[in-house]
């Protein structure tokens, strides 16, 4: 990648992150997640991470908008990225939130083993990589799950929101007819809070607790 492209990507996140009203964030993280974007890039002309790659809508679309999220992590310790991918939201939540632990969980092998390689360069010390698929993962010790385009969602999500305990959270990114499928499966039994992202016609972020 050239580094015109990266110098892009850098302006827009830094743009960005006034426009959405984002926590401050240190010369540092903003070059952490640069690093991101430019591993992002050259891994993906060998492995299908992502569709979006142009700095201005991969800033936008992937790191601001995981960013948003950074704002309702509360006093999680804890954090679990459900089908991390790339690395979204996971790695941008990390990298802005040094105290907050992050696993990223990702069943495919490719993609783990290219979060476990951002771990290194970035030097992350508080993300972690689990290789695994949900349904055999041992969840019940995260404060925080969250989830961010993952496959088979609708699959997926309504075994969460069963299965939570009374002090975890589910922050999901999602569209208005996801959330409205899992509060059709919830009933009344949990409470769900949701927030529009900034830039977005439909998406939000929705929050499920006990």
């Amino acid at each position: 990648m050239s580094l015109h492209k990266e110098n892009e990507f850098r302006l827009a996140l830094e743009t960005l992150a006034v426009s959405f009203c984002l926590e401050a964030m240190s010369e540092r993280q903003f070059d952490q997640l640069a690093k991101h974007y430019a591993m992002l890039v050259h891994w993906n002309r060998r492995i299908n991470l992502t569709r979006v790659i142009e700095p201005k809508e991969a800033a936008r679309l992937h790191y601001a908008e995981s960013l948003f999220g950074a704002r309702f992590i509360g006093d999680a310790t804890s954090l679990l990225d459900i089908g991390s991918g790339a690395g979204f939201p996971g790695v941008p939540l990390a990298v802005a939130r040094p105290d907050v632990r992050v696993t990223a969980l990702e069943a495919n092998k490719k993609k783990s083993l290219f979060l476990k390689e951002v771990k290194d360069e970035l030097k992350v010390e508080n993300f972690t990589v689990a290789t695994a698929r949900f349904e055999s993962f041992d969840w019940s010790g995260f404060d925080l799950l969250t989830s961010r385009a993952l496959d088979r969602a609708e699959t997926i999500l309504p075994a969460v929101v069963e299965q939570m305990t009374g002090r975890q959270r589910l922050m999901l990114y999602c569209a208005p007819e996801l959330l409205t499928a899992l509060e059709q499966f919830s009933g009344s039994t949990l409470a769900v809070e949701a927030h529009p992202i900034p830039q977005s016609e439909s998406r939000l972020i929705a929050i499920f607790s006990r």
